[in-house]
């Protein structure tokens, strides 16, 4: 069987690990990887030295693409998924296994070598097998293995290669990213996350999301004007949302579908069916396309939900990166702060396994846990990294800036709101507020005055900074104890 040198690489340093004696090992390899491939190569490897082995899948649909794999490859396999699969053989050396269906018998297939697919998500039920299986050797397979408590469960981490050399080499599609407006999150609760961390809570996030009327309309002309009429894929924050896109889409005179994991399985393989076939261009979800989705046709992904994590960003990104001939390059149309929030997906890199050491951070596994500073491209519009975008475009060192909070920040540690540039930029936002409200000039003066206690007679406004959040936050509490007051006051009139 062919294999890709990447790949080959990847079985090479699996087995120096396991000579080293290593039973526990974890491949981090990029989304659009081959993973499955590898995997593949393994377990017929295996079967052919009389070893028995298990490929472990954690969605139906990813069972479904692991046959179609298998046999491509001519592999003889038995499935384990469900109770009347009628690709059920129990004599065959290799087995694909749903993890829902295991952890449901008491029966379970033997096995010397156990694969373990999108191994960042750990069930209870493979830290079971791992514990009856205690002298077989697991692989965990996983683009984004930032997980709490990966490290107590593998021993070893390999990274064989990076998105961006995938990238360079032709393997996976170029990247542009163009950003667009997003809802407020301020003030948004945070949830814990299943693989640690937190992240936006769905309910709010959803709630939040859904009264911004005008976003819809901004994703529609973003994807006109970005989107280069391109086969597409949109992730939003609910259900009743992504109704709502496809609903504008079909309105603006875009094909466009919906699909949720509600829907019968038959109709959601007739959408994939006519989307991979050109027949509508944007096809809509919550969360139901963010792993296991596999369509090297599509090139452009819309991103309306907001997350802080790294597993669900990457994972997210990496649903466009195949390639396929009529993609020169993919396409993400960022609608929420995602890419600043987060950095380009191709340059998140694994560089440990967190063992519960220390207290858990995400960004703590990877090379560089560094958010990036980002800015629109004046020449391309892209979302560039600071101070060089990938169409050549290079700010001028006497314009480098740092974004708006990160300047306050820096300014405020000098002299904390004294110091004359933020006092600047305090009064010239106060002015930009008052503008937007039709306010009266002195409206300004006295919030100014408000906040440091002196009227702004000798600052010079600088009208040209964004308003920043820690000014929206004083301006919302102003009115606040303004409106409390007049209460109070109104009750002791009557």
């Amino acid at each position: 069987m062919d294999l890709r040198p990447h790949q080959q690489k990847a079985i090479d340093q699996i087995d120096q690990s396991i000579s080293k004696g290593n039973t526990r090992i974890m491949l981090a390899a990029p989304c659009s990887f081959g993973k499955t491939r590898v995997a593949v190569e393994l377990l017929h490897r295996a079967a052919k030295h009389g070893q028995r082995g298990i490929f472990l899948c954690d969605r139906i649909k990813l069972v479904q693409q692991s046959i179609e794999e298998f046999a491509k490859q001519g592999i003889d396999f038995g499935v384990v998924q469900g109770y009347d699969n009628p690709l059920s053989k129990w004599y065959s050396k290799t087995q694909i296994v749903s993890v829902q269906t295991i952890a449901r018998r008491r029966l379970w297939p033997e096995a010397d070598l156990i694969i373990v697919d999108e191994a960042h998500t750990h069930y209870k039920t493979i830290t079971r097998m791992m514990a009856y299986y205690k002298d077989a050797v697991f692989i965990g397979l996983s683009a984004t293995p930032f997980a709490k408590g990966l490290g107590e469960f593998y021993q070893d981490l390999i990274v064989p290669i990076t998105s961006n050399t995938l990238m360079d080499l032709g393997y996976l599609s170029k990247v542009k990213y163009y950003g667009g407006r997003s809802a407020n999150l301020k003030g948004i609760k945070k949830k814990a996350l299943k693989t640690g961390g937190s992240d936006y809570d769905p309910r709010e996030l959803s709630e939040r999301i859904e009264k911004d009327v005008r976003l819809a309309g901004d994703i529609i002309e973003n994807w006109k004007r970005y989107g280069e009429n391109s086969q597409t894929i949109a992730f939003t924050p609910s259900i009743n949302h992504s109704k709502t896109l496809v609903r504008m889409f079909k309105e603006a005179g875009i094909p466009a579908e919906h699909i949720d994991g509600y829907m019968e399985d038959r109709e959601r393989q007739l959408i994939y069916q006519a989307h991979d076939e050109g027949r509508f261009k944007i096809l809509s979800c919550s969360r139901l396309l963010n792993t296991g989705y596999d369509a090297p046709s599509v090139r452009c992904m819309i991103d309306a939900y907001p997350t802080k994590s790294l597993i669900t960003y990457v994972q997210r990104v990496g649903r466009i990166l195949r390639i396929h001939p009529d993609k020169e390059y993919a396409i993400v149309l960022d609608h929420a702060g995602n890419v600043p929030r987060n950095g380009f997906a191709e340059d998140v890199t694994p560089s440990q396994l967190d063992d519960g050491k220390k207290k858990y951070n995400e960004r703590n596994q990877t090379k560089d846990p560094k958010e990036p500073e980002t800015q629109n491209c004046p020449e391309c519009y892209q979302i560039m990294q600071i101070p060089r975008c990938a169409c050549g475009y290079e700010i001028p060192k006497a314009q480098l800036i740092k974004t708006d909070n990160q300047v306050l920040k820096e300014l405020e540690r000098q002299n904390r709101e004294t110091d004359r540039s933020v006092k600047e930029i305090w009064y010239g936002n106060l002015l930009r507020y008052s503008q937007v409200k039709k306010y009266k000039e002195g409206w300004a003066k006295h919030k100014y005055r408000d906040k440091f206690g002196v009227w702004p007679n000798a600052i010079k406004p600088n009208m040209n900074h964004p308003i920043i959040d820690d000014v929206q936050r004083f301006i919302t509490h102003q009115n606040i104890r303004r409106a409390k007051i007049v209460a109070k006051y109104r009750q002791q009139v009557r």
